[in-house]
């Protein structure tokens, strides 16, 4: 992504493409939902996907939206998500919970398309779809319908026939019609566009979903998905993005986001045969946050650098949580050979004890960053 000036501003966003077809409504009304089960995400720091659109909106920045194959910044290409699984897995879910609660899930499918019209209209590819479906001019509109008039009235029938009583005074009359239905058929889709951005406006969609989980209907609903609020909330991990190089070279980079051990095992075997991974890569940035459920062993593509942001991570603010921790299969005696460690924090690694278990590490806290 490229900066502008301000530090905080981006020119673009990069997001995991669950906006650009219709049948998408369904995965996100998923994300909806797992935005207000329990323990959906760290304390003090919820992030919803309103939080993210009100952000967007409000520094009118530009989204690119991404999958498998997608290539981006003239350099990298995402390995994940790619659509067809992510389709596959919102079906299974989204059927579970249909099944008891079709009223709330319908309204909540509803509010779903919303937010993807929304996030699909912060998109270049729609303004430039926009551009190209603008409305013609009035003038191009009247001189079009007048040579199809004045053909109708003047060169397509044989002397006296049914148009030839037809006088200068009624053909002026015709164009004047002609030009305010022009006049018409331009203003009516700049207001249609008004009011979508009037109706898409993150803070009333967020207060019509408020207005949902009071219902009587959506608290059924909420109660039915705690109950499989696991699979909700790592139903965020199947969008997650990944992206490599595009070409092979010294410094290869390989971001893999969320992504599960499952997904990244078909990434490494070029599941579908189209983005093979590279044979060796300077960087590397684990899964997650280094956790043992996200673990996946990298050692076969030798990695240079290896960046693990862990940190310190508690429920309920009271007590570490294990399932958070970083899993010692990245230290100790799994350490993979002449590869250097980067981790936010020591505290939460279940390799640390009496010190790093790590040969080359670095170790970012108290900073906020470090340059490799």
């Amino acid at each position: 992504m490229r900066y502008r000036r301000d530090a905080y501003e981006f020119e673009k966003i990069y997001l995991p493409d669950v906006f650009s077809g219709p049948e998408m409504k369904y995965t996100l009304a998923l994300l909806l939902l797992a935005d207000v089960t329990k323990k959906a995400s760290l304390p003090g720091r919820r992030v919803s996907l309103f939080a993210l659109a009100e952000a967007l909106c409000a520094r009118r920045v530009k989204i690119d939206l991404l999958s498998r194959g997608s290539e981006f910044e003239g350099k990298y290409t995402a390995l994940w998500p790619d659509l067809r699984e992510v389709s596959r897995e919102t079906e299974d879910v989204f059927n579970s919970l249909i099944e008891n609660h079709e009223n709330a899930m319908t309204e909540l499918v509803n509010i779903a398309e919303e937010v993807r019209q929304l996030f699909l209209s912060m998109t270049e590819e729609m303004t430039e779809a926009e551009q190209k479906s603008a409305p013609l001019s009035e003038a191009s509109l009247v001189e079009e319908d007048t040579e199809e008039s004045e053909r109708s009235l003047t060169g397509q029938t044989e002397p006296g026939g049914e148009n030839e009583g037809y006088t200068q005074e009624k053909l002026e009359l015709i164009m004047e019609d002609i030009g305010a239905a022009a006049e018409d058929t331009a203003e009516a889709p700049e207001e249609a566009e008004k009011e979508k951005a009037r109706r898409l406006k993150p803070e009333k969609l967020e207060k019509k979903f408020r207005e949902l989980q009071a219902t009587g209907e959506f608290q059924a609903l909420l109660e039915s998905a705690e109950k499989q609020g696991h699979f909700l909330r790592q139903f965020r991990h199947k969008i997650s993005l990944a992206f490599q190089n595009t070409g092979d070279g010294e410094l290869n980079l390989l971001f893999t986001g969320d992504v599960q051990p499952q997904y990244m095992r078909m990434i490494a075997e070029n599941y579908d045969g189209r983005i093979p991974l590279h044979e060796h890569y300077w960087c590397i940035k684990v899964p997650h946050h280094g956790t043992e459920s996200h673990f996946f062993d990298f050692s076969s593509f030798s990695p240079e650098n290896m960046m693990i942001p862990n940190g310190a991570y508690y429920d309920n603010s009271k007590k570490k949580s294990k399932n958070q921790r970083t899993s010692m299969q990245y230290g100790g005696l799994f350490y993979i050979n002449d590869a250097h460690m980067y981790c936010s924090n020591c505290d939460c690694c279940d390799s640390y004890e009496n010190g790093c278990s790590c040969r080359e590490y670095d170790v970012i806290s108290p900073s906020y960053y470090k340059d490799i």
